[in-house]
């Protein structure tokens, strides 16, 4: 669902983001997914490549080795990722921080076939604070004798820039798979404060907040995933979410700018 306050913030659950929609799937439509995530924190950066099932293994996803994967800054400097020696598939490197106002270029080679995908970073945002708040139920049609820990954030946006936002939210070190998108069409230049209402929590929870600034691109993906997700029964037949990787590939490349807050819930 959709709450609209100043920013429009998309509420939606979902598991991994490494997986497509199940559709029926022949062997001529079997597509290669490229999950390339790259940040400006130490140790944050993979990319993960795999191959969608055929009609009879939907469900199963081939990691791929021996790819060829590099990621290339607007001054030429070109960085390797290798293959992960424990995990196939999983191509890393430890020492790769993306920058602000840098443009990059992914490059995947799996065999005589290549896939590419461009990325440009802006500034930084920062999350200005949070907060916790507790909330009775009665108003919600529950019992007014329970209650709850909900987590508000306020952040400031540059104004000189066309912002698209993500948020993730920790609970006791575990992701709440709930997806939180904005953008900054009713908030340019301005500070913003919303609370997560996807997410609860109790006393002595421990709440971290991951916001990261992305492209217009990975905000289509992410909103085109949340839609082909849909539980609504009246929706169009979905769809695999709208890549931004060329070359015929599913997926999608980021290069994010991040920054982090947690608390205790009193």
């Amino acid at each position: 669902m959709k709450y609209i306050l100043y920013i429009t913030l998309l509420f939606v659950g979902f598991t991994s983001c490494e997986k497509v929609i199940d559709l029926p799937l022949n062997e001529a439509d079997q597509k290669v997914v490229i999950e390339a995530v790259t940040s400006d924190f130490v140790g944050d950066s993979y990319v993960l490549i795999s191959i969608t099932g055929t009609v009879y293994e939907q469900s199963v996803f081939e990691k791929i080795n021996n790819a060829v994967v590099t990621v290339t800054d607007k001054n030429g400097v070109i960085t390797i990722f290798s293959e992960d020696g424990t995990n196939t598939g999983k191509y890393v490197n430890a020492g790769f921080l993306v920058t602000e106002n840098n443009n990059y270029l992914l490059n995947v080679q799996i065999g005589v076939d290549e896939y590419t995908s461009k990325y440009s970073t802006q500034t930084r945002a920062v999350l200005d604070f949070i907060y916790s708040e507790k909330i009775g139920h009665a108003s919600f049609g529950g019992n007014a004798a329970d209650s709850s820990n909900v987590v508000y954030f306020a952040f400031t946006d540059n104004v000189n820039e066309t912002n698209y936002y993500r948020f993730k939210v920790f609970k006791n070190g575990d992701y709440t798979n709930e997806l939180y998108l904005g953008d900054d069409k009713l908030i340019n230049g301005e500070q913003f404060v919303n609370v997560f209402f996807g997410d609860e929590f109790d006393s002595g929870d421990t709440v971290l907040v991951e916001m990261q600034n992305i492209d217009k691109a990975n905000y289509t993906y992410f909103y085109s995933m949340s839609n082909a997700q849909s539980d609504n029964p009246f929706s169009a037949t979905p769809a695999n979410p709208v890549s931004n990787i060329d070359g015929g590939a599913l997926g999608y490349y980021g290069a994010y700018l991040k920054d982090t807050m947690n608390l205790i819930v009193p």
